[in-house]
């Protein structure tokens, strides 16, 4: 989300944002193996088309689950709330 708000307000200047692992490198950090080491349920979801089979793992899990969904950074998460502002003045596009 630090993409969104820099790309929404400071013209797209970049300050020092880690962009992630790149195609085929394990993601940084790893919350599913994360989430194993405390015996949670996990999956991670990659591709959208996966996602509701995730979900329905999520729910029918009958104790704690992680569902990491990685997100490219260029997808801004809507809608949103600016900082300092309230729900009137939410951004929905």
């Amino acid at each position: 989300m630090v993409v969104q708000w820099e790309d929404r307000f400071h013209g797209g200047n970049r300050a020092h944002t880690y962009l992630g692992a790149g195609p085929g490198e394990a993601p940084y950090p790893d919350f599913v193996t994360i989430a194993r080491g405390f015996r949670c349920g996990t999956r991670r979801v990659a591709d959208k088309k996966d996602m509701d089979d995730a979900l329905e793992e999520l729910i029918d899990s009958t104790g704690p689950f992680v569902l990491d969904v990685q997100v490219p950074f260029q997808e801004h998460v809507l809608p949103m709330i600016p900082s300092g502002m309230t729900v009137r003045d939410i951004i929905k596009a």
